[in-house]
């Protein structure tokens, strides 16, 4: 995956690298660098942010332990950040110009290109034989015995049309997968949004910011009179808090994964757990974290008595 990320226009972000997020062009200056939106770049640094864990840290260090513990114990999100471009200033280092840009190439790429992606991710540009598919299958399946990853490891050779002891090229491991899954499944599977198309469509039909050369929308007006505040999140994670509240959670886009991870952090006390991935979700989308999109969220998972606290 670090061959195609090496070939991004990241050079177009290196004038960005020291300036501060403190200045009121942050955003708009990485909307016009990559021609994304100031929304996504909102949404991007949001998420930049959790991963350095401070809030005006415009490098992230994925080698020096940065990263939040849940996301570093994961050897999939190790591997990733292996992989992304680096610094030529500072080696150790991802700027965020960098990471803007890989998470616009996966916005953006093809299937097939995500699925070459995927296939130098895997191993490393190498061809996949059933040996590295049960190094993958024993961080899936923690708890099967050898024996058992070895004989699911030769059955998914076989699904993507490997012949005994075969190994598989990149072209052959593409075309083998866009074969073996339903293009609309594939399509699920493969898909990254830095933001849903109808909240960007929304965004468009906001005035142009001043400061920006392409930017289409005025994040600092945009919705802020209708923001989610303190007292309406603790509201809601009380109520929630004695029903299915993971209903709510899923709806707000966290993983099953990120929602175990948070009672646990929480000692499975419901409220709070629900209370801290609201939090989040409203950090996350900024001036997107709207009283009408969580009313959509609450009546999407079930809980409508609850839509009139955000009256």
């Amino acid at each position: 995956m670090g061959t195609v990320f090496n070939t991004l226009p990241i050079a177009e972000t290196d004038h960005l690298s020291n300036m501060s997020p403190n200045r009121g062009d942050w955003l708009t200056s990485h909307a016009d660098a990559t021609g994304l939106a100031v929304v996504e770049v909102e949404r991007l640094w949001n998420r930049f942010k959790q991963l350095t864990g401070s809030r005006d840290q415009t490098r992230l260090y994925p080698d020096n332990s940065a990263v939040p513990n849940e996301i570093s114990n994961d050897v999939f999100v190790k591997n990733l950040m292996r992989h992304f471009p680096r610094s030529k200033s500072d080696p150790n280092s991802i700027p965020f110009g960098y990471f803007i840009v890989v998470m616009q190439w996966l916005d953006a790429a093809t299937i097939p290109q995500k699925l070459a992606a995927v296939y130098h991710y895997l191993n490393n540009g190498e061809p996949i034989d059933s040996q590295m598919i049960s190094k993958l299958l024993k961080h899936v399946y923690l708890d099967s015995k050898d024996d058992e990853i070895k004989a699911l490891s030769h059955q998914f050779m076989q699904q993507l049309g490997a012949k005994e002891q075969s190994k598989l090229n990149m072209q052959q491991f593409v075309d083998a997968v866009q074969r073996s899954i339903p293009p609309n499944e594939l399509e699920d599977i493969l898909k990254f949004n830095i933001i849903p198309t109808h909240l960007l469509d929304e965004a468009n039909a906001l005035p142009s910011l001043p400061a920006s050369s392409t930017n289409i929308r005025n994040i600092n007006d945009y919705g802020n009179y209708d923001l989610v505040n303190d007292e309406q999140l603790r509201q809601i994670a009380s109520q929630v808090s004695y029903k299915n509240w993971s209903k709510l959670a899923l709806a707000l886009g966290f993983l099953e994964y990120d929602i175990e991870a948070y009672k646990i952090k929480n000692n499975n006390d419901s409220s709070a757990t629900m209370l801290e991935l609201l939090h989040m979700w409203r950090e996350q989308e900024g001036s997107l974290a709207t009283k009408n999109r969580l009313k959509r969220y609450l009546e999407e998972s079930g809980f409508h008595e609850l839509v009139s606290l955000l009256n």
